[in-house]
């Protein structure tokens, strides 16, 4: 950057308010002291044309964003969504402190351990904060009203109706019908293509480097309410933000009625490094607890904790079993997926799921199988390997124990090979304990 240019920046940072001593050590390119309390937080940006130079004069910013930059929060999509909606809580909590205007009570303490808050208990604290008169901060009546148990509270919506606070009233009207309906959520299997991250689509490519999970989040119906439907249900980026690491464990908490909004935000952490698993079965334990729809957002989690092995994998899918939750052909799908488009191996993934058929998982491990076979089993002019013998040996043994029946096509036409090798032979056993043909 020409030193000119600079210079003008200088100027401009003092212009604004900057302290000149700040100024100077930047000017120096010493080290630049701390702000001080009362300077502003501003960020210049610069935009240098040989032989032209353009200013950029920022409009007025929006009350809710110049709060954010007062109380330096970062910038909008600087953090993940849950997280940002996070800071919004801890920043607002810290001003009415330093105001005085801390309501009698918070309205979004949980009442249970899945973070779930009792609907009468709600309203109890709406009339504590409106007999003191007081209307609860923004994003406590946010976190209040997300953390309500699934479907209509009626009698809470009348109690709540009759309390004096548009606090109240709003809270009247959410538990009055269904909630927060559940947004839209998904996830795109992208990988790197001269410089760019593209799709995977219908065909994949025979050699790609870089993986990427794109989540996707469409709110299906506006709540009215800015902080859930501009902050805590933005669409979250694809790539890992380590600034906002720190809290995955509490997500699952803040939304304990749309665990699979949480598994879509969970994913930018999934991939670490290049191709790792960057979470752990404690920091999504939550998901157990929660209520609210399982998709591939949570398969895709689940599917690459199986194919690490990772430690604490196995109970927590028992117990998703065990409720009856366990998204396990979605978990077939992704773990499919898992194995071919990264570096995570088959054996792995196969001990995995033989670990969880010994604890009792069975049924669930042949219903991961049915659909992670297809996707498996090597296509025409394939090499057909070891690993595929042991999968679908597997697969028979599991098929065996839970008396599996319904032909999957393409068993059936390795079956029917006349090639005397054990992946054949392996194939026939399969099918004919799908189908009830000799062996």
């Amino acid at each position: 950057m020409p030193s000119h240019v600079l210079d003008d920046v200088y100027e401009h940072l003092a212009e604004l308010g900057v302290d000149p001593a700040r100024v100077a050590a930047m000017r120096a390119g010493e080290p630049v002291p701390p702000p001080g309390p009362d300077e502003p937080l501003v960020q210049v940006t610069v935009v240098f044309i040989p032989s032209r130079l353009r200013s950029y004069l920022p409009e007025p910013l929006p009350e809710h964003e110049e709060w954010r930059r007062r109380n330096r929060l970062p910038r909008p999509g600087g953090v993940a969504p849950l997280h940002d909606f996070l800071l919004h809580r801890y920043v607002e909590l810290a001003a009415a402190l330093r105001d005085g205007t801390l309501p009698p009570v918070l309205l979004a303490t949980p009442t249970w351990m899945s973070g779930h808050l009792d609907p009468d208990v709600l309203v109890d604290r709406l009339e504590t904060c409106a007999a003191a008169e007081v209307e609860p901060p923004p994003a406590d009546l946010a976190q209040a009203l997300l953390r309500l148990p699934r479907g209509r509270h009626p009698a809470a919506a009348d109690r709540a109706a009759k309390v004096d606070s548009e606090a109240a009233r709003s809270a009247a009207r959410w538990l009055a019908g269904d909630g927060l309906a559940d947004p839209g959520c998904g996830l795109v299997w992208r990988h790197m293509a001269g410089g760019s991250m593209v799709d995977f689509g219908d065909a994949e490519p025979e050699h790609f480097t870089e993986v990427r999970l794109q989540p996707e989040l469409r709110v299906t119906a506006p709540t009215g309410h800015r902080l859930i439907d501009e902050v805590l249900l933005r669409q979250p980026d694809g790539w890992r933000s380590d600034e906002s690491g720190g809290t995955l464990g509490a997500w699952p908490a803040m939304l304990p009625s749309h665990r699979e909004v949480v598994a879509v935000n969970l994913l930018p952490f999934l991939l670490y490094g290049h191709w790792g698993a960057g979470l752990t079965p404690a920091e999504i334990a939550g998901l157990e607890l929660a209520q609210g729809p399982m998709g591939e957002s949570t398969a895709v989690i689940l599917a690459f904790l199986l194919a690490d092995s990772v430690a604490g994998v196995i109970p927590l899918v028992l117990r998703l079993a065990a409720r009856g939750e366990l998204p396990a052909e979605a978990i077939g799908r992704q773990l499919a997926l898992v194995l071919r488009r990264t570096w995570k191996e088959t054996r792995p993934a196969v001990a995995a799921l033989t670990e969880l058929a010994d604890a009792g998982g069975h049924h669930e491990v042949w219903r991961i199988l049915r659909t992670l076979l297809p996707a498996m089993l090597p296509g025409e002019g394939r090499r057909i390997t070891v690993t595929h013998a042991d999968l679908v040996a597997f697969a028979a043994d599991v098929a065996r124990w839970t008396g599996a029946r319904g032909e999957i096509p393409v068993v059936g036409e390795f079956a029917r090979s006349r090639r005397k090798i054990r992946f054949v032979h392996e194939c026939r056993r399969l099918h004919a304990q799908l189908t009830g043909a000799p062996s």
